[in-house]
C-alpha cells in the first residue's frame, strides 16, 4: 500500500509529511512524496528572457525533496518525485493513479479563519474531484509517532450503514481501536441516548462483524450546532477522523459535505474524507482501502456468524 504525500517547502508541506510518516508506520504503508511543478507554457521561456529557468526550478525542487528525505525516519519507506502538471491537485491525482495509491495526504492552508484546518485551493480541488480518500493534517501537526485510534463520523440514520461497515472493516484490518462518533445538533440527554442506541443498531445490522468487539465504541457529542458538538468531545492526540462524502457526490467520488465542513472548523486532529459508497476490499472488490488489505467477505455468511 502506498500513500501520496503532497509536499511543499513550507509549514504545510512539513505537516503533511509528519502525518504521512505516522500513517505509514501505523498502516504499513510506503510514502510517495510528491512536489508538483507547474507545467511549462510554450511561451514562458521567451517572456522570462535568457537563462534556463526550468533547470533552475527543477534543481531547487530537488533540494527541497532532499530536505524532505532528511525528515523521514529510517523505519518508513519513502520515494521522492517531481511531477509537472497544470496544478498541484491534478499532479497529485495523476501520481496517485500511476502508483495505485490508497490515499492522498496534504496539509491545511493558512488562509482560513478556522482554528485547526484550512481548506485552500489544492485541498478544495482534491475534496471535490479525487476518487480516493484525501487525508488532511491540521495546522501545527507534529505527532509523527503513530496513529493510536481511528474515529469515524456517522449519523444515526440507516444511510450511514456503509460508513459504519467500513469503520468496522478498518478495525479488522488494522487492529487499531475505532470510535463511531455521532455529533448531534441539540443538547437534550434523551436525544443523546436515542442517538447512541440508533448507532448501536447500525452496528448490529452491519454485514461486517468486529474481530475484537471490545475495541469498538460509540460516542455522542452534542451542542448548539455541529461545531459546538465537535468541541464537546475529547479527541485523542494520536487519532484521525474518517468522514464520508456528501450525497451530491457521484458514486466513488469525493464531495465535501456541509456537515463535514462544520466539523473541520473545530476539529483538532487529521481528517480522512472518503468517497461516496466507499467499501473497498470487501464483497470481492479489488479496490485498495486506505488502511490496508482485507479478504473479501460474504455478507450473508457474516450476518450468520460464518455458518
Amino acid at each position: 500500500m502506498r500513500y501520496i504525500v503532497g509536499y511543499s517547502a513550507n509549514r504545510r508541506g512539513r505537516e503533511a509529511l509528519n502525518l504521512g510518516v505516522a500513517l505509514g508506520r501505523s498502516m504499513g504503508a510506503e510514502l510517495d512524496v510528491v512536489l508538483v511543478l507547474k507545467a511549462e507554457d510554450a511561451y514562458a521561456g521567451a517572456l522570462r528572457g535568457p537563462g534556463n529557468y526550468a533547470d533552475l526550478v527543477k534543481n531547487q525542487a530537488k533540494e527541497w525533496l532532499q530536505e524532505a528525505a532528511e525528515m523521514v525516519p529510517d523505519d518508513v519507506v519513502a520515494r521522492y518525485h517531481i511531477r509537472r502538471s497544470v496544478n498541484a491537485a491534478t499532479g497529485l491525482m495523476e501520481m496517485a493513479e500511476v502508483v495505485n495509491a490508497g490515499a492522498i495526504v496534504v496539509g491545511s492552508s493558512s488562509k482560513s479563519s478556522w482554528l485547526w484546518h484550512g481548506i485552500g485551493s489544492v485541498d478544495n480541488a482534491l475534496l471535490h474531484r479525487a476518487a480516493l480518500p484525501v487525508i488532511i493534517a491540521p495546522r501545527n501537526y507534529e505527532n509523527s509517532a503513530s496513529i493510536t485510534s481511528i474515529d469515524c463520523a456517522v449519523s444515526p440514520k440507516y444511510d450511514s450503514i456503509g460508513l459504519v461497515e467500513e469503520a468496522i472493516a478498518t478495525l479488522n484490518r488494522t487492529g487499531i481501536p475505532v470510535r463511531l462518533v455521532c455529533m448531534v445538533d441539540g443538547s437534550a440527554e434523551d436525544d443523546e441516548g436515542r442517538v447512541q442506541e440508533a448507532v448501536e443498531g447500525l452496528v448490529a445490522d452491519s454485514s461486517v462483524r468486529p474481530d475484537e468487539p471490545e475495541k469498538l465504541r460509540v460516542v455522542v457529542g452534542h451542542g448548539r450546532g455541529i461545531s459546538e458538538a465537535v468541541e464537546s468531545l475529547d479527541w485523542e492526540q494520536g487519532a484521525v477522523l474518517m468522514a464520508g462524502s456528501s450525497k451530491l457526490a457521484q458514486k466513488g467520488e469525493l464531495f465535501l459535505s456541509t456537515t463535514t465542513s462544520k466539523i473541520l472548523s473545530k476539529l483538532p486532529i487529521p481528517i480522512v474524507v472518503v468517497p461516496r459508497d466507499y467499501h473497498p476490499g470487501r464483497y470481492g472488490s479489488e479496490a485498495q482501502p486506505w488502511t490496508g488489505q482485507l479478504k473479501a467477505v460474504n455478507p450473508q455468511q457474516s450476518r450468520n456468524g460464518g455458518n
